[in-house]
């Protein structure tokens, strides 16, 4: 039976890929964003993505890092990310028109947000939030005229009319989770996938169910009509895909190869072809006349596709993959059934994305133009600072990156590496050559894990803190131990030689800061705080040290070094811990920031007036994580890495 009201025809026959308003990427000047240069990174996976009606915007949605993340199709260079979600993304479409974006996600309990979302394309607005039932929202779709937003919300569906919100009616008769939607061409009717094995066809104008179909054994994941309105194809868990006359509901074929579930499928805007995601990382491409398989596309790295949306032009191809990383595949060439995507000559356009987990360190060259950040994801990129063109990843760690540091040449960067117990796979620290990607050596690390790293001025010694408590001292030539410096507890978090090579400061959660000589190793000052100290920084002179803290307010303080003598304390982040700090080059402002909080703030240093607050493009996601690093030579140019596999650079008036 459905719940519906006062739905009227949609009676456009304008199909779901028309026209977008274009995105401009460079700086923003909106409220409460830096003036940002450049963005990379990614997700840290991938379970949906749609292309704009002119072909231009991909937007991908995540259910791991919470965002949605619009790029240019021309280059996959980074926009902007939607984020307002409490709980994962879990479906994304654009408007007809192009100018909006819809999001539908999980339920965050006891949040008490509703879980469909409207966000404007232009500027990345928060434009509006659908209320309705509190339930999952496992797909989103407009209709063909863009007056109508659908959502999938636990076993029932929601109509809502766009231009103010409000709930016409709901849709109900499903015995399981509804998880995809489409509507015909016409607008006057709605499909509806659902794990209850079938799909349903709906009349939009009173909500009256038109047929059932059956003929699935396992969950239907994924319905799409084809442009023309003459079919209907849907994917499933069983494996296989199904074609249906839209008309009579008739099946007409069931397509079979895919040997682990359909997660996606899409018609070509010719509806001549068929595109179908499956668990065992393939995309097959099919004739959608006769069911006769054209072409095979693979990329293992993917894990599995979760979505797929064929290009305005019919040529290209999206794919979400579990990854992290979207993928645009090339289907206007010579390739054939059984190709691999990413090989030589193969389809494989572009990898949309860049890390694929959070970012755990950011750090700009001393000299040479290039931008370092290692993540989660087992990497470490480097980056033209200029303009974010990504020069090499580097690897090798089988491990996350904790921490990374130039040399001061800017031609060889150290990584520590290791999670924490019961999961340390690799603990070692990782020099690489940064013009080449090469590893020139490594060292066995810190047990437990090493959490930080930082060169010395001349380039000749690496500091790594660990969570053992103790601070290691290496030859850069050979990898030497040439001490191990006891006497901390808790774990060491960070650890930075000074600007004259001669003291190295370590923080660590309990709470202290240790200033030791580099010669010896004996210790020259201490500094003490109330709460553990995430994160440490000199002033450029090596007067001062900056420190970010695990607490709640009065976060950020400022001491003399190596005297640990306590000159102010901001007033730092009320909602969060700071997880990151730095002085600009110039030693007049400090910047904070904390994934917890979700925001960086600028601090003058000689009163402690705050300067700037930061809120957006600043981080979001499950696992809060941030990192920060101003240029060198003056300047407010800044880069900072977030928990949502994102590294940005910008720019800040203080």
């Amino acid at each position: 039976m459905s719940r519906f009201h006062a739905v009227r025809e949609a009676p456009g026959l304008i199909s779901l890929t028309l026209a977008c308003l274009p995105l401009v990427a460079g700086r923003s000047d909106a409220q409460g964003t830096p003036a940002i240069e450049w963005m990379g990174g990614g997700h840290t996976g991938v379970n949906s993505a749609a292309i704009s009606p002119d072909g231009q915007t991909i937007a991908t949605g995540s259910a791991y890092d919470e965002t949605i993340k619009l790029w240019r199709t021309t280059d996959g260079v980074l926009l902007r990310t939607l984020a307002a979600h409490f709980a994962g993304v879990q479906s994304v479409a654009f408007s007809p028109d192009g100018q909006f974006v819809a999001s539908g996600a999980d339920v965050a309990f006891g949040s008490g947000e509703d879980h469909v979302k409207l966000w404007r394309v232009s500027d990345g607005e928060l434009v509006r939030t659908f209320s309705g039932a509190s339930a999952i929202c496992s797909s989103v779709a407009f209709s063909p005229d863009g007056t109508l937003l659908a959502a999938a919300k636990g076993f029932d569906i929601e109509v809502f009319r766009v231009s103010d919100g409000a709930l016409l009616g709901t849709l109900t008769g499903h015995d399981w989770f509804v998880f995809s939607l489409a509507f015909h061409p016409s607008g006057q009717v709605l499909a509806s996938a659902s794990g209850d094995h079938t799909i349903k066809l709906w009349r939009l104008s009173d909500g009256a169910l038109l047929r059932t179909l059956t003929g699935h054994s396992f969950f239907v994941s994924s319905v799409a009509f084809s442009p023309d309105g003459q079919k209907l194809v849907s994917g499933s868990y069983d494996t296989t895909v199904k074609v249906w006359s839209a008309v009579t509901g008739a099946l007409l074929r069931t397509l079979t190869g895919h040997t682990d579930a359909v997660y996606g499928v899409a018609f070509s805007p010719d509806s001549r072809k068929i595109a179908s995601a499956g668990g065992e990382h393939t995309i097959r491409i099919w004739n959608a006349s006769n069911g006769e398989l054209q072409r095979l596309l693979s990329d293992p790295r993917a894990g599995f596709y979760s979505g797929v949306a064929f290009l305005p032009d019919g040529r290209r191809l999206l794919s979400g993959g579990f990854d992290g990383h979207a993928r645009l595949w090339n289907l206007d060439n010579d390739a054939h059934v059984g190709e691999l995507g990413g090989r030589p000559g193969s389809s494989l356009l572009r990898t949309i994305g860049h890390h694929a987990a959070p970012v755990t360190s950011v750090e700009f060259a001393p000299v040479g133009g290039t931008f370092a950040s290692g993540s989660k994801d087992l990497t470490a990129k480097i980056w033209n600072a200029a303009d974010g063109t990504e020069l090499r990843a580097l690897v090798g760690p089988i491990d996350i990156i904790n921490s990374v540091a130039y040399s001061p040449d800017g031609s060889m960067l150290a990584g520590a590496v290791g999670s924490p117990p019961p999961d340390t796979r690799d603990t070692r620290i990782f020099l690489w050559d940064v013009a080449t990607g090469e590893i020139l050596r490594t060292m066995p690390g810190h047990p437990d894990g090493t959490t930080c790293v930082d060169l010395s001025p001349d380039g000749q010694l690496v500091a790594s803190g660990g969570r053992d408590s103790t601070v290691k001292l290496w030859r850069t030539s050979d990898g030497m131990l040439l001490r191990t410096m006891t006497g901390q507890s808790g774990g060491i978090t960070d650890v930075e030689f000074a600007p004259d090579g001669l003291t190295i400061a370590s923080s660590g959660h309990s709470g202290k800061v240790f200033f030791r000589r580099v010669s010896d190793g004996v210790q020259i000052g201490t500094i003490t705080s109330v709460n553990g100290i995430v994160s440490i920084a000199y002033s450029s002179d090596g007067t001062k040290l900056v420190t970010g803290e695990s607490a709640y307010g009065d976060n950020v303080r400022l001491w003399t070094a190596p005297a640990g003598t306590l000159v102010r304390t901001f007033a730092g982040h009320p909602d969060g811990f700071v997880q990151a700090v730095a002085f600009d080059p110039d030693d007049l402002s400090v910047v904070s920031g904390s994934g917890f909080s979700r925001d960086i703030r600028f601090w003058r240093v000689s009163d402690g007036a705050l300067l700037q607050t930061y809120d957006k493009e600043t981080g979001w996601g499950l696992d809060p994580q941030f990192s920060i690093s101003f240029s060198p030579g003056g300047g407010a140019t800044f880069g900072y890495g977030r928990n949502d596999a994102t590294v940005v650079v910008a720019t800040s008036p203080f």
